[in-house]
Order: structure tokens, then C-alpha cells, then sequence
């Protein structure tokens, strides 16, 4: 096992049972407690993880933001399907939003099949990501970086989205909740993406199954207030239901019928 795919295991096992002693990380991944020792130093170094005597215990809560390293990584495959459908919404021209997150990070590659494309970001990866790219015009916002954060927020981060308007918005979320629609662990992400909202003609939202049924402090959107939910695939019935009664139209690899009526 890679040391990356260990630390996001040693992540998913103290998230779910909220700690974890060395002894039972080293058991559970079958690796030397001097292994679990040296990636608990990493992590706890990244912000992910909080070491207590002879164990750790998660750091972040509903509250903060994972480090982006770690999220660039997770469901990598689901990912990459949500982006070959997202960029079937791009043409030669547009203007596009892009938030910060990995999600819409994965679409960025792609944007090398079209042309003369101007795109704004809230995300320095995503930035850096925009400028190994050909035709496109990149535009990133300035404001206020997090620590273990590859977002810009902040009064200054709203006021430069309010003077732009932009053909697409690509956005991602933290949680899917069938009742509390799309929500972020953040605040000052919410209101970029609701902003973000208002200025595009079209509005992606791209999740991965693995968001579904969390959910977290800040509502980003209910589903009849975006255009399109692009998932890697179908969710349960009964947010098919729900979705069919609002504006938003649902796309998955098994449900491109709506791409074909563009």
C-alpha cells in the first residue's frame, strides 16, 4: 500500500470511530507501529489529525476543510467520469467559473479540446492546474488563503466574482442530503458559490456518490437552484424523485439523455 492510500485509511478509521490507538492502526492496516508513527507526524503536520498519547483522534470537524492533498486523491475514477460529462457543456469561447475544489479539478485537463476560453477560479491548485493548459485566459481571485487550504475567500474574493459573468459555473460540494440539498463545511465557500450562481447562465453541480446522505453546516443550494447534478452514477430512488420535481436535470454515465437534447 502507497503511504498516501495508508494516510487516507488511517483518516477514514479515525473519522469513523473518532480515535484510534498506534497498536490498532498498525493491526487494522497491517504495517509496524513505527510505520503508523511516521505518517501520524505527517498528517498531524497537514492538519488532518490531532496525536494524543499512543494514538490520534481526527482534527477537522463539520466545521473545517480536509487538506487538499488528501481530497485530490479520493474517488479518483468517479471523479474523472463526472468530468468528461461536465465538459460536454463547454464551448469554443466561453467564459467559465470554477470553484476550488479537486472535483472540479479533475475537469481542467479536458479543457485542451476547445479554445479561447476564459476561465475564473477561487482555487490556487486549480490555478496552478489552468496554467498548464492551452487556450485558456486564467483569472484567479484575490483574498484571504487558510491555513492547509487551497481556497481564496474573503471580502475582496466576492467583490472580484460580482464583476464577472461567466457562460458556466463548475461547482463541487462537501455533503448531498436529501433534505438540506448541497452544503460546504464553510461559510465563505457558500457564499462564493451562491454568488458564483447568480453570474452564470449555466450552473454544473459535479458529486461523487461518496457525498451522499452528509451533510454539513453551510446550505450551498437547494437542487431546484442549479441547472444540472452530474454524478458518476444513478443515487437511490428517492433522490431521483425529489430532483424530478425541481428544474435540475440529473446526469450520469447511464443518463445522457439530456446532453443529447443540447
Amino acid at each position: 500500500m502507497l503511504t498516501l492510500e495508508r494516510q487516507e485509511e488511517i483518516l477514514e478509521i479515525l473519522n469513523k470511530n473518532k480515535s484510534a490507538t498506534v497498536e490498532e492502526l498498525a493491526s487494522e492496516l497491517y504495517v509496524s507501529g513505527a510505520t503508523i508513527r511516521r505518517d501520524l507526524r505527517i498528517m498531524e503536520k497537514q492538519g488532518l489529525i490531532k496525536r494524543s498519547h499512543g494514538g490520534a483522534m481526527p482534527f477537522k470537524s463539520s466545521a473545517e476543510e480536509s487538506a487538499f492533498a488528501i481530497r485530490e486523491q479520493e474517488n479518483i475514477v468517479a471523479k474523472k467520469r463526472i468530468a468528461v460529462l461536465a465538459s460536454r457543456f463547454i464551448k469554443n469561447g466561453n467564459s467559465v467559473f470554477m470553484d476550488s475544489s479537486s472535483t472540479t479539478g479533475v475537469v481542467i485537463p479536458l479543457l485542451n479540446n476547445f479554445n479561447y476560453l476564459s476561465v475564473t477560479t477561487t482555487g490556487l491548485r486549480n490555478a496552478l492546474l489552468l496554467s498548464q493548459t492551452n487556450n485558456v485566459k486564467i483569472y484567479i481571485a484575490g483574498g484571504l488563503i487558510g491555513n492547509h487550504s487551497n481556497s481564496i475567500t474573503g471580502t475582496d474574493t466576492m467583490e472580484y466574482i460580482s464583476r464577472i459573468h461567466a457562460d458556466v459555473a463548475i461547482l463541487s460540494c462537501t455533503g448531498m442530503d436529501i433534505d438540506a440539498g448541497f452544503t460546504d463545511a464553510s461559510l465563505e465557500q457558500s457564499k462564493l458559490k451562491q454568488k458564483m450562481r447568480q453570474n452564470s447562465d449555466i450552473v454544473l453541480m459535479l458529486c461523487d456518490e461518496s457525498k451522499l446522505g452528509k451533510k454539513f453546516m453551510c446550505k450551498d443550494f437547494d437542487f431546484g437552484e442549479i441547472d444540472y447534478l452530474i454524478m458518476d452514477k444513478m443515487p437511490p430512488i428517492e433522490y431521483v424523485e425529489k430532483i424530478s420535481k425541481t428544474k435540475c436535470k440529473l446526469i450520469t454515465p447511464e443518463n445522457t439523455d439530456f446532453l443529447r437534447e443540447k
